[in-house]
């Protein structure tokens, strides 16, 4: 017998102010089936202090429960990012490079004598690009420079 692998043991905690009996460990989708979380919702695990609620992914990650935790539902919040310093909710965990062109540049050109140049910056002070095909995660207050340039 293994003696590395850990048994599940019953802990207490509380969804939306309602006391909940949970195996831990458990995974984000038994806590969400747990709780009857509503499809359009998020399950967040509540932070401490000036912290920000954890949102907790509806998937067979494992999460480890402590005794008296909170969590609550709610509806996922976009996240704010700035296209050219234009702000833009946006509600996906990435954004594309085609996502940031048509965003920029709602009316074109899009013809295949254009190329566009994006770079960011996230409020860390990090920066990159996104090359044409590329995706980026996105981070609230994260910036886009979004220009195009003429094929020569």
């Amino acid at each position: 017998m293994n003696q590395d692998v850990k048994h599940a043991h019953v802990v207490r905690i509380h969804i939306d102010q309602q006391l909940i009996e949970s195996p831990t460990p458990t995974t984000g989708a038994a806590l969400y089936r747990l709780a009857h979380v509503a499809p359009d919702l998020l399950l967040f695990k509540e932070a401490h202090g000036h912290h920000e609620d954890s949102p907790i992914a509806d998937d067979g990650v494992t999460v480890e429960l402590q005794n008296g935790e909170h969590f609550r539902t709610g509806k996922p919040a976009g996240t704010t990012i700035y296209v050219n310093t234009e702000p833009v909710t946006w509600d996906r965990p990435q954004i594309s490079y085609d996502d940031l062109v048509k965003l920029a540049f709602p009316a074109g050109p899009f013809d295949g004598h254009v190329r566009y140049s994006i770079t960011w910056t996230k409020p860390d002070g990090s920066e990159g690009a996104v090359l044409k095909g590329g995706k980026v995660k996105v981070v609230d207050g994260m910036k886009f420079d979004v220009r195009n340039t003429d094929k020569s």
